[in-house]
């Protein structure tokens, strides 16, 4: 990677996290039906890793400033692609580095198939590692654009999106191994350089109406009186 990148992402020290992010990416592919996948990363120099997603077929974009670009180019607030378009959505920090992104949330639910699967990875704002990200920022890179779990959890409910698990990823510190994807001490996760919220989108079920009790019609004495017939 070049040192000289103007993102953060792009830096030797971030490497072993994205990588170490990836790895869990194929396990969540091998549960989906045949379809595709749509892997958001933060900068171009991402496109490096190998994301394995198995039998789906991965269309990859990255930000670049305020637009994503890679297999096409397109606004983070207007993806072309039809609803339902994919079976597994993967959002590697590229909300950390695009600046609004509640219209790239409202695109994602938008474009995730039923019963498919978002997996959203952000930097934790609570970590350390935000100490040693303002240091590159004072050498001239900028900010990422952190978010609180939390934040980001409530943000993908109020798109229907139910979320299903949250997982904190990486050590308390840049570290050139991959780590492991959960710290060993419980007190120590929500120090972690990053978080992974797993959330899904539900199938639309039809609500069967409520049957509406039979009604009794009173019949009255002249409608059930025979006819008279006339007599031939």
């Amino acid at each position: 990677m070049n040192s000289r990148s103007d993102s953060l992402f792009a830096l030797p020290d971030v490497d072993a996290l994205l990588r170490g992010e990836l790895a869990g990416i194929a396990a969540h592919a091998a549960r989906q039906p045949a379809g595709r996948a749509l892997v958001l990363q933060a900068c171009a120099a991402n496109r490096a890793h190998a994301v394995d997603t198995r039998h789906l077929d991965a269309v990859r974009l990255y930000a670049e400033r305020d637009v994503l670009r890679g297999d096409v180019v397109c606004a983070a607030s207007a993806l072309p692609w039809e609803d339902d378009a994919f079976r597994l959505v993967v959002v590697q920090h590229a909300a950390d580095a695009l600046g609004a992104t509640d219209a790239l949330a409202d695109e994602l639910a938008r474009v995730l198939a039923p019963g498919g699967v978002l997996l959203w990875f952000g930097l934790n704002p609570w970590s350390p590692w935000l100490v040693w990200a303002h240091w590159r920022a004072h050498r001239g890179l900028p900010l990422p654009n952190t978010v609180p779990a939390d934040f980001a959890r409530r943000r993908l409910m109020r798109r229907q999106l139910a979320p299903v698990g949250l997982d904190y990823v990486g050590g308390c510190w840049p570290q050139n191994v991959v780590p492991a994807a959960v710290p060993r001490t419980r007190l120590l996760a929500p120090l972690s350089a990053a978080y992974q919220l797993t959330a899904s989108k539900q199938r639309a079920v039809l609500t069967p109406l409520r049957p509406r009790p039979a009604r009794r019609v009173a019949i009255r004495p002249q409608l059930a009186t025979p006819s008279r017939r006339a007599c031939a």
